[in-house]
């Protein structure tokens, strides 16, 4: 079985004729831009391998999907002399769901995206998937060595489901930039780089670089999962944002643990930021406020309905096991960091924005159990059944 890298890499209109987006990402490059993503393939070519790497497309608005693939395309092109290279976008997305015995797959949020990095390479027998984002650099040449080790080794008397390992910004830092500031914040939407550094100081600070640490700290950009994990364990299509986190949780759910490795690290040079990650802006902070009041309900119905799965939820601890405090009213610091931080006007009520998030969360939680047992429908029968490998071939770039 073959080790695959996805990297997810997202568009959006041309900067010169910028237009509606129906999907909000981080920091989507313009059609007229070159953006980061043969910078990522760049450093690929220094990896000791075998490998092969499927980049994901995704666009903000359906009408670039054709435009995108072909943008994507042309980037990754000068790269499939160096290793095998896959596109999946907007564009041919129907035709890997055709593969599928049910068309679960789309390209509309992160952990949809993050599906789609998983789905493509489990159909082409992966044995390992490693997750690096577009905005990333890999400067080990050791590296998927050092991620196949520890994937799959036993840890605590326990198997390594996954692993993630650190980010490093351009000068080296692995923290938040900021976030120390936060200490003393009173409200804990607020405060969440805080709690983030507090969890990364837990598994960096007190460890030798190639000591495996039980944790649910996770980058998406730096994460990489059996093959046995994949099918298994499918990320939620639902969550706003932070898909990492929620993968690892969505993992302990089915009795399978990650760990971290602090020597597995990878330089992350996001376009938009001014440290090691950048400052929460308030479309970010809306994202958060959902996501954590979605968290917390669906561990609260995982553990009502699913109580053969529970898990010791310390494990989440420091972050985001804050969020599921039940002496916290997640309500009322949604609202007041909504007051404190949202500028007036960019929504109606803080109140109403809350409760539909609530609600929202009763109903998304009950949707995303249906679509774990799709998930691992779906994928026994690509493990039982595989794909053609001319159908697979369909998606390489040459």
């Amino acid at each position: 079985m073959t080790t695959w890298i996805a990297v997810p890499t997202y568009w959006t209109h041309a900067a010169s004729k910028p237009d509606e987006e129906q999907v909000v990402f981080d920091h989507p490059t313009p059609l007229d831009e070159e953006g980061t993503l043969a910078r990522t393939l760049e450093s690929f070519r220094g990896l000791k391998g075998p490998f092969r790497v499927v980049v994901v497309a995704a666009g903000t608005h359906p009408a670039i999907g054709s435009p995108i693939h072909d943008k994507v395309s042309a980037l990754i092109r000068p790269f499939a002399a160096s290793y095998p290279v896959y596109c999946v976008s907007p564009a041919n997305l129907p035709a890997l769901n055709r593969m599928l015995p049910e068309p679960i797959l789309k390209l509309d949020s992160y952990g949809n995206i993050r599906n789609v990095q998983l789905a493509l390479p489990f159909a082409a027998g992966a044995g390992l998937v490693v997750g690096i984002d577009d905005d990333e650099v890999v400067e080990d040449a050791d590296y998927l060595g050092k991620v196949d080790a520890a994937v799959g080794s036993t840890h605590q008397g326990r198997t390594v489901a996954g692993i993630a390992g650190p980010y490093f910004d351009a000068q080296g830092e692995y923290r938040i930039a900021g976030a120390e500031e936060l200490a003393a914040c009173d409200n804990i939407f607020l405060k969440k780089n805080y709690f983030m550094n507090e969890a990364l100081k837990k598994v960096m600070e007190p460890r030798g670089a190639r000591q495996i640490v039980r944790s649910n700290v996770a980058f998406g950009g730096n994460m990489a999962m059996a093959r046995e994990t994949i099918a298994s364990v499918c990320h939620d299509p639902y969550i706003p944002r932070g898909e990492d986190y929620d993968y690892v949780i969505n993992a302990a759910m089915s009795g399978l643990f990650f760990c971290f490795l602090p020597g597995v690290g990878i330089v992350h040079l996001p376009p938009d930021s001014t440290g090691s990650q950048a400052a929460d802006t308030a479309s970010k902070l809306l994202a958060d406020i959902r996501r954590f009041i979605y968290m917390a309900e669906k561990l609260r119905y995982h553990a009502e309905h699913f109580p053969p799965e529970r898990f010791d939820l310390g494990y989440l601890q420091p972050y985001p096991g804050c969020y599921l405090d039940k002496a916290i009213d997640l309500r009322a610091h949604g609202i007041e960091a909504i007051r404190r931080k949202i500028p007036a006007g960019t929504i109606a009520s803080p109140e109403a924005f809350v409760d539909e998030a609530v609600s929202l969360a009763a109903i998304k939680a009950r949707e995303f159990f249906a679509y774990r047992e799709k998930w691992q429908k779906v994928l026994s029968a690509l493990a039982n059944r595989p794909v053609p490998t001319e159908a697979i071939k369909s998606f390489r770039v040459r």
